[in-house]
Parts: structure tokens; C-alpha cells; sequence
């Protein structure tokens, strides 16, 4: 890829990513200064059910169309592209409206047993109506990356979609509109029915009115090539979700809030640090598909060495800056005033450039029609990291607990990277 048009779209998306990043804190402040830290909570646990949901209901449909759309658009194959589109949108929509039925039948049992809330029950029902819609838009959010429009797709993400959320309830509040917490809900339900409406007006410009049908595009069995994926793609999102959040939620009975509180600020201050590497990650997706189904090996290993280093350069000096003065960032930001979150970032910083360091192993192989092996990696790896945490949690302390995240993460990217190897050698 040439670098000025790197550059271009690193910006744009960067700058749309950060925009929709703020979302998130934005909501948070918001709730808190117009309702109270109760609501909140509530809010917290419905948005967090539904991101879990959503991994079930897209059952791997956002790699799967990345992937295929990716590879029909280099080849202007408009049709083959349409029927993707169908197939995903009745796979999301029958597994999601069977998971919004579960829940609107037994939302009583789910908010009293689950939650030990009975207000949480109309939260439920619109967490319920709002899940197909937010499923698709993930897949949207595919569907656009593999158009090459990455900065578009980031106002996809979760972040934005309670930007706008925001947005309405400062209206509703400058009117004088009374807010409930079934309020806010039913405004993230107008969000995400807003972002999948302008969401779809961009793909019907750049699919349907702007994609010609080439005549020289091969038959194939596209339905069979899109489930054959599925079972994979969902196992690896399923895992990564819980190595992420399942981790810190193991912790949660063995410490307490506050200590959770602290340790979980430090965590996604370190994660913060894989900002422009997952920015160039959507830019360079499409290109990983594209040219491994042509079997271009050459221009892959090129492209992901491209992608790898541009991604050093942009984080290094952010790695460098926070740990060298962790004290200062930990103090200002979260008002953390401990020397052991000072060694705890450290060590989950290294963590994370880590994953700099690698390269976007995963996202590689994914898109190389590699899943399998992703696959069978990521299941060892969380095996052996699940065995970690119960080892440091019971044994020792949030240091050696890092440290664990540390070597697990080391082995992951060690087993990845043979695999890359083995790809390019054969």
C-alpha cells in the first residue's frame, strides 16, 4: 500500500475513532450529571449484556463478511456481494430474535435472580428490541471496512452509538423533559436504528449505485463459503471477549471494588496503548483478504511487515512516555497513588507492545482464511491463561496477576508467529 495513502486514511480514521472513543466517557459523565451513579450501574450492566449478546447473535458474521466483501469488491462483483449481505442479514437475524425472545420471556427471572433488580426488567425488553439492530450494525461496520472506508466504519462502534445518545438526552434535558433510565434506554434504541439507517444509505451508494457486475467473476458456492468460516470466527470471538473482560470478572470474587476499580483503570490505560495499531489494522484488513486469495504471498509478507512497523513508530513514543512517568499518569488520570499500579502498568504495558512488536498476527491469519489455526491457538492459550490467574489470584497478587497476563500473552504471539512463518514458507 503506498504510504500517502496510509497516511490519509491514518489520520481520518484515527481522528473518527477518537471521536467515537470519547462517546463512552462522554455517556458516562453525562448519566452521572443528569441522573446519578445508580442509573449508571444499571446502564453499564445492560450495555455490557447486549456486547455480550451480540458475540452469539453475529456468530462470526463480522470476520466472515470482512473477509469475503473484502475480495468480491476488488473484484467489482456486485451480486455476490448482495447475497452476502442477505445471507448475514437472515443468519443475525434469526439467532438474534431468538435471544430477544429469551430475554422479553423471562426478563422477570433474568433482573430478579440475575440482577437482584425488578427496575431492571423494561430495561431488559429494550436491551431485547435493540439487539438485532446493534448485531447488524457490527456487521455494517464489516461491510464498510471492506470497502476501504475504515473512517466511516468507526462510527460504528459502541463509543458513538452513545455519543448519540448523549446528544438526545441533552436535548430532552435543555426542553425540560423529564429522564428515566427507561428514557435512556429507548434513546439507545432511536440511536442505533439512526447509525443502521445512514449505514445502509452508504451501502446502497457504494454497492448498488457505484459497483458494477464483472462478467469474468468464477460460480461459487458463496453460501457454503461464508458458514464453512462461521463456527471459527464465533470460537475466537467468544474466547477473546472472555480473556478481555473474563479475566478482571475472576478477580471480582477474590478482591475488592475498589481494588477491582483500580486494577481495571491501569488494564485499559496499558489496552489504550494499541489505539493507532488497531486504527491501521481496519485500513490494512481488506488487503490481508484480497491478496492471500490471490495467493500473493510476497506482497502479504510485505503488507504485514508494513503494517507492524508504521505501527512501532506511531505507538512507540506513547509507550515510552507513560512508562517512563507512570506515576504522573496514574495520579492525574485515576488518581491512583500506589507504587505497585506504578509496576502493574509497567508490566501490562509491555503487555501490549507486545502485541505491537508481533505484528497483527490474528488479523492476518483470519483474513488468510487461517482461521482454524487461530482457533486452535487462542483455546490453548486460554486454557493456559485461565490456569495463570487462578494460580496468581489464589497464590499471590495483582503483580504476579500481570506478570501472568504477560506470559500467557508472550506464548500466544509465539505460537502465532510459527504459524505466520509456516504460511510464508509454504
Amino acid at each position: 500500500m503506498q504510504i500517502n495513502k496510509i497516511t490519509t486514511k491514518l489520520l481520518f480514521s484515527s481522528f473518527s475513532k477518537l471521536f467515537a472513543s470519547v462517546g463512552l466517557i462522554f455517556f458516562s459523565f453525562i448519566v452521572i450529571n443528569l441522573m446519578d451513579k445508580e442509573t449508571l450501574g444499571m446502564l453499564t450492566a445492560a450495555i455490557s449484556l447486549i456486547t455480550f449478546l451480540s458475540i452469539f447473535s453475529k456468530f462470526g458474521l463480522n470476520h466472515a463478511t470482512l473477509r469475503l466483501v473484502s475480495i468480491f469488491y476488488e473484484k467489482n462483483d456486485k451480486e455476490k456481494i448482495k447475497k452476502l449481505i442477505i445471507y448475514a442479514a437472515i443468519i443475525s437475524g434469526i439467532i438474534s430474535s431468538a435471544i430477544s425472545f429469551l430475554i422479553i420471556f423471562f426478563e422477570k427471572q433474568i433482573a430478579i435472580e440475575i440482577y437482584n433488580n425488578e427496575e431492571f426488567k423494561g430495561v431488559l425488553k429494550i436491551i431485547a428490541i435493540s439487539l438485532p439492530i446493534f448485531t447488524f450494525i457490527q456487521i455494517q461496520k464489516s461491510l464498510l471496512r471492506s470497502l476501504k472506508l475504515p473512517e466511516l466504519s468507526n462510527f460504528s462502534d459502541l463509543g458513538f452509538i452513545l455519543f448519540i445518545c448523549c446528544l438526545i438526552m441533552l436535548f430532552f434535558d435543555i426542553v425540560e423533559v423529564n429522564l428515566s433510565i427507561y428514557r435512556i434506554s429507548l434513546f439507545f434504541l432511536l440511536s442505533c436504528l439512526l447509525i443502521f439507517s445512514v449505514n445502509n444509505f452508504i451501502l446502497f451508494y457504494f454497492i448498488i449505485l457505484n459497483l458494477k457486475t464483472s462478467a469474468k467473476n468464477k460460480a461459487i458456492d458463496l453460501k457454503k463459503k461464508l458458514t464453512r468460516t462461521l463456527p471459527d470466527y464465533f470460537v475466537i470471538d467468544f474466547i477473546n471477549y472472555s480473556l478481555v473482560w473474563g479475566s478482571i470478572f475472576i478477580c471480582t470474587f477474590y478482591y475488592e471494588p475498589i481494588t477491582i476499580g483500580n486494577f481495571s483503570s491501569t488494564y485499559w490505560l496499558a489496552f489504550s496503548l494499541l489505539f493507532f495499531p488497531l486504527v491501521l489494522n481496519s485500513i490494512y484488513a481488506p488487503s490481508y483478504a484480497i491478496n492471500s486469495e490471490k495467493n500473493e504471498k510476497k506482497k502479504l509478507k510485505k503488507i504485514f511487515y508494513q503494517n507492524r512497523n508504521i505501527s512501532i513508530i506511531t505507538t512507540l513514543p506513547f509507550f515510552l512516555i507513560i512508562f517512563i512517568f507512570p506515576e504522573f499518569v496514574l495520579n492525574k488520570v485515576f488518581e491512583i497513588y500506589s507504587i505497585e499500579y506504578v509496576l502493574i502498568l509497567r508490566i501490562l504495558l509491555v503487555n501490549s507492545m507486545l502485541r505491537v512488536i508481533f505484528g497483527p498476527q490474528v488479523l492476518f491469519l483470519n483474513m488468510s482464511d487461517k482461521q482454524k489455526k487461530v482457533k486452535s491457538i487462542s483455546i490453548i492459550c486460554a486454557i493456559f491463561q485461565i490456569i495463570l490467574i487462578f494460580i496468581s489470584v489464589n497464590n499471590f497478587n495483582l503483580t504476579v496477576l500481570s506478570v501472568s497476563f504477560l506470559i500467557s500473552n508472550l506464548v500466544k504471539h509465539i505460537l502465532l508467529k510459527i504459524e505466520l512463518q509456516n504460511y510464508f514458507i509454504r
